[in-house]
């Protein structure tokens, strides 16, 4: 019997399919799916940059038909200075207070190519652009100044004609990548605030003894090793903050700082505080020592009387001293993380006015003195371990006390009369 002969399997020959139609409208879908009216926003935002510019225009404008003394020119995304500033004269006598912070100026000579000519301008802020580098010489031309903000840059070094700011009461270079001090800021002997945070500052010259008025002394997140015993010249300091540095310890000559209200040494690797600096600081009122190498807390803790803050959270202490009772404005105290910590001073109870107690992470700590049910401001008290279970125990007495008084506790094991299993409170 004779086979059938097979259809013919040539490529592309067979039955064909249905005839792809291509609208107007699947065009126009297909355009919208692959860049979504990308015209559209590019000349929204070519429009917003024209805007910018008109509003800036009449800002300058307003200033000069209105005489006024200060521009504020922030965000308006200007790549340079805008050359107007100093091509209009009357600016250049009547000009005191400009603010040029996040625009997108980059190159500082060619900022202060045209600030140089505003002599009398005495507060300035470049703060948040893309400036690099060292800072332009021709910053020295603006001898009135007297407050500077260069935050958030990528500044490397300042230059040495900024010894003419010898009016200068504000500094602030926060978060760039200055390293050192240039000679010149010694002639700044009117400095009240300077703030270099996040920096790359290994160490802090001894010109800064001649900042005798200085109020608010910033250098946290850096790599100091050491503090300077000049800071002890700095008698009127009201704030110190040193945080996130490697210091080891803490200089006597700080004690003559009598004013100091705010002290931050925390994050660094201090072992202990000298009895005799602690008895200096009667003024404090804010005192940070989280994340160091404390064993022990001095007794003469207890000369603080107008403290208000403690933080001593991830250190290696054991117990406080009972001189804690002496803190009668203490409002909030920190102990979380140190875990050889298992004892509160029996004085508890004579802080009237603590309102927070944080002792978190503190798995040796069993148990809490029975004179913490006097703490009557106590609004928050927090025992957990962070690992499987908690481990503070706590009288059913003082869960109700401290419970009547709208304190809530967390990570306590409330311990209930004989036969009954403890339960923990939330």
């Amino acid at each position: 019997m004779a086979k059938k002969k097979g259809k013919k399997g040539k490529k592309g020959k067979g039955k064909k399919g249905p005839e792809i139609l291509t609208t107007g409208r699947i065009l126009l879908e297909r355009e919208r799916a692959m860049c979504p009216r990308f015209g559209d926003a590019y000349a929204r935002t070519e429009r917003a940059d024209i805007v910018k510019d008109e509003v800036a225009f009449y800002r300058i404008k307003k200033a000069v038909d209105k005489k006024l003394d200060c521009i504020d020119l922030a965000g308006c995304s200007y790549a340079f200075v805008p050359d107007s500033l100093s091509q209009v004269p009357s600016l250049s006598t009547t000009l005191v207070d400009l603010n040029l912070a996040r625009n997108q100026l980059f190159n500082s000579d060619s900022a202060f190519s045209v600030l140089k000519n505003l002599l009398n301008l005495k507060r300035l802020s470049l703060a948040n652009n893309f400036l690099n580098g060292k800072l332009s010489e021709e910053a020295g031309f603006l001898r009135k100044l007297e407050e500077v903000d260069l935050d958030g840059n990528q500044l490397t070094a300042l230059p040495e004609s900024c010894e003419n700011w010898r009016e200068l009461r504000v500094f602030s270079a926060g978060c760039n990548m200055i390293e050192e001090l240039p000679k010149g800021a010694g002639e700044w002997t009117k400095l009240e605030m300077c703030n270099v945070r996040q920096n790359g500052f290994k160490e802090l010259p001894a010109l800064i003894g001649k900042w005798t008025l200085m109020k608010r002394l910033c250098v946290g997140t850096n790599k100091l090793t050491a503090i300077p015993d000049e800071v002890g010249l700095m008698t009127g300091l009201v704030e110190l903050d040193v945080r996130k540095n490697e210091l080891t310890e803490v200089p006597v000559s700080l004690g003559a700082c009598k004013m100091l209200e705010h002290l931050n040494l925390g994050d660094n690797k201090i072992t202990s505080i000298p009895d005799s600096l602690i008895t200096e600081f009667g003024s404090l009122r804010e005192l940070y020592l989280y994340r160091n190498k404390l064993e022990n807390l001095p007794a003469d803790v207890g000369t603080l009387t107008k403290i208000e803050k403690l933080s001593l959270s991830k250190n290696n202490l054991k117990s406080l001293p009972e001189e804690m009772g002496e803190l009668q404005n203490l409002t909030e105290l920190y102990v979380n993380g140190n875990a050889k910590f298992n004892a509160l001073p029996n004085s508890m109870g004579k802080l009237k006015l603590l309102r927070e107690l944080a002792l978190r992470a503190c798995p040796k700590l069993k148990s809490l003195p029975k004179s913490v049910e006097e703490c009557e401001a106590l609004k928050n008290l927090d025992m957990r371990t962070g690992g499987k279970k908690d481990v503070c125990k706590m009288p059913q007495e003082m869960a109700d006390i401290l419970a009547a008084n709208k304190c809530r506790v967390t990570g306590a094991v409330v311990k209930k009369a004989k036969g009954k299993r403890g339960k923990k409170k939330k």
